[in-house]
């Protein structure tokens, strides 16, 4: 019976967010993908940043290109990377600074 309560235990911690890493954008607003709507991105004015309460810079990369599935069928894959760099306020509500990568 105290394995199976360790093991919860170590369950719930595993899925914890860590105090210091910044939260998301808030529910119920949307991600944008900023960038040429010519390739499938939401324009060039749309807000780069997926962070809540981030103060900071954002670098964007764009790709689009094309590729192959295992059973050989032809898709096009469009993407965005975004590397941000700057002030946010963590999960546990300090101001912090930071770099952060997202692919």
């Amino acid at each position: 019976m105290l394995l199976a309560a360790g093991v919860l235990a170590c369950q719930a911690r595993a899925q914890t967010l860590d105090p210091s890493a910044p939260v998301p954008v808030l529910a119920g607003m949307a991600i944008l993908s900023p960038g040429p709507r010519a390739l499938g991105f939401d324009g060039l004015a749309a807000d780069p940043s997926s962070i809540g309460d981030f103060q900071g810079v954002v670098v964007l990369a764009y790709m689009r290109g094309a590729a192959r599935d295992a059973a050989g069928r032809a898709f096009t894959i469009v993407n965005d990377i975004r590397i941000f760099m700057g002030d946010y306020v963590s999960a546990d509500g300090i101001q912090r600074r930071g770099a952060f990568g997202f692919v």
